[in-house]
């Protein structure tokens, strides 16, 4: 069976980079239908890919019908393989009218919307289609019982699809021994493997979890998520906190939201301070709040015991003016490190010395950020490591110049996005820098006053300048408040950001915007090449599949 295993070098530039940032399953498939789109060329690695998507979410239609196309042109697939693909396949495009489901997902009543599914399933157990579905939407819900017990009981032949997916779904629900039971009676693939591998972590058994990751990534030669993820495990990378080395400038600015700033503060006040090896003070600007957040941080203010200090605007300045004050005070400028929190984030206690571990191993970047999680969908990444894909434009045309890679939000993630790796981008909800490198920036750019944008702004600054964003997916960091389509905001609020979205786009020509992407994916093909020749030293993985990424490092990445 082909394994994907074409130079890098010969891989065009689009693909190249889709490779560099990975994915799983619906993740995965912008890679997959780039290397189709490629042609001839391409074709030993789109067939791995299209297996490769399939075999992460094997109830999902689309993707069987895409895979055994590509087999019924030019036949790969071992033929019992080929039979479950083509069966899956048979649902694809079968939807029927759902007026009431469409209701639902209008409100967002995803609890209910699980139970139509699952009443929907029960009359017809032989449609792979529901099935997925189910499996979908079950994590949002954070409702397993129903689902897991669905998948389990799949007739003929989707059985040992179901146990894989039942198998992932009792991952989510925290029941790490379930999940192994299960997914050692799935069909034994990569795609089982990288879940086994983190059911193995979950319940305890490192060594076994690195053995079956190995596996994975030996199977997959282009998977460079699962590398980075082998890499940070059997490393200890997960594990490791370090101090920043020096003086720290932690700073929040807050409108009208003393309930969720509480919360914040209250999470900042157990911060392990000693990660701050030349110490740390808390500054919080109150941006004219009409609320109780005077009060609120007069309190706080005792609490912390002369560790914080208040900043009292009269007026709201907006958010990219807020934080230039911050960076302005002269504790923040004389500081060797400053990071932000919104405030509605939620921290743990090592979050200074993961992002020590993140400095130490990832010097040169410009910004360090972290994984954001929802506190209302815990499964799902709401942020990290953002990949700029540039889209150039005609002559004159008014579109837009850049599209943002971020796999992470195709589908829950089951540990996969845990990775400490350069990017494009870090989100501003949790971001460290070097104070005299944001000094020397010139400040946030007034015109994505009031919010929004004006963090992916200053990363495309950085970029330009030749350093990386880090994302640090060990530090996990909990947002109190839905953002985008998930907050429900409208009107005001989305003219605001499409707005700014569209500042962004026009404020650099479409030079800048591939030099940006080159100096974030340079830095990326860098990154996987030392991690796998660290992996072949351990006896990780074989010298070929490093190989492959020196060769993504030695040619043109970007």
């Amino acid at each position: 069976m082909r394994t994907g295993q074409e130079p890098f070098a010969r891989l065009p530039e689009t693909v190249r980079r889709l490779l560099l940032v990975g994915g799983r399953g619906p993740g995965l498939a912008a890679a997959r239908d780039a290397a189709m789109a490629a042609g001839d060329g391409c074709a030993l690695l789109a067939d791995a890919l299209a297996l490769a998507v399939w075999r992460d979410a094997p109830l999902w239609p689309e993707a069987a019908a895409v895979l055994a196309a590509r087999d019924a042109a030019r036949a790969f697939l071992p033929p019992e393989t080929a039979v479950l693909a083509a069966h899956v396949a048979a649902y694809a495009g079968k939807s029927v009218p759902e007026p009431y489901f469409e209701r639902l997902a209008a409100r967002r009543e995803t609890a209910k919307m699980l139970a139509y599914l699952l009443t929907r399933q029960g009359k017809a157990p032989e449609d792979p289609g529901l099935a997925h579905r189910i499996a979908c939407l079950a994590p949002m819900v954070g409702d397993f019982d129903g689902a897991i017990a669905r998948m389990a009981a799949l007739p003929e032949p989707l059985a040992p699809l179901g146990r894989q997916v039942a198998g992932e779904l009792a991952l989510f629900a925290g029941r790490a021994g379930e999940a192994a039971a299960l997914l050692r009676r799935a069909l034994p693939t990569p795609a089982v493997d990288k879940r086994l591998a983190e059911a193995l972590f979950a319940g305890g058994d490192r060594e076994g979890g690195l053995a079956a990751l190995s596996r994975a990534v030996s199977a997959r030669p282009f998977d460079a998520l699962g590398l980075a993820r082998l890499h940070d495990l059997a490393a200890g990378f997960d594990w490791r906190t370090d101090s920043l080395p020096g003086s720290v400038a932690v700073l929040v600015y807050s409108f009208n939201n003393a309930r969720l700033l509480d919360r914040t503060l209250d999470a900042l006040s157990r911060t392990d301070w000693t990660f701050a090896a030349g110490g740390a003070r808390l500054t919080v600007l109150d941006n004219g709040s009409g609320d109780d957040t005077a009060a609120l941080l007069s309190g706080w203010r005792e609490r912390m015991a002369g560790r914080m200090d208040v900043v009292a605007l009269p007026v709201n300045i907006g958010a990219p003016a807020a934080r230039n004050w911050l960076a302005a005070l002269p504790g923040t400028r004389s500081a060797d490190f400053a990071v932000f929190f919104d405030d509605d984030a939620l921290p743990p206690p090592d979050w200074l010395g993961r992002f020590g571990a993140a400095v130490a191993a990832q010097p040169g970047a410009g910004v360090w950020g972290a994984m954001i999680r929802g506190i209302g969908s815990p499964h799902f990444v709401q942020s990290a490591d953002t990949h700029l894909i540039p889209t150039p434009r005609l002559q004159g045309e008014w579109g837009r110049g850049f599209d943002l890679a971020r796999p992470w939000l195709a589908t829950a993630d089951d540990g996969a996005y845990g990775v400490c790796r350069p990017c494009a981008s870090v989100t501003g909800c949790c971001h460290l820098f070097r104070a005299p490198v944001l000094a020397d920036l010139g400040g946030f750019d007034l015109r994505f006053s009031p919010t929004q944008y004006d963090d992916l702004d200053m990363d495309l600054r950085q970029l330009l300048a030749g350093r990386p964003a880090v994302c640090q997916g060990h530090l996990r960091v909990v947002h109190a408040k839905a953002t985008g389509a998930a907050s429900g905001q409208g009107g005001k609020q989305y003219g605001s950001g499409f707005a700014n979205q569209f500042k962004l786009h026009h404020k650099y020509d479409d030079g800048q915007f591939a030099a940006a992407a080159e100096t974030a994916f340079a830095a990326l093909a860098a990154d996987c090449a030392a991690k796998a020749e660290i992996l072949t030293g351990m006896g990780r993985i074989a010298p070929e599949t490093a190989a492959l990424w020196r060769v993504a490092e030695g040619g043109r990445v970007g």
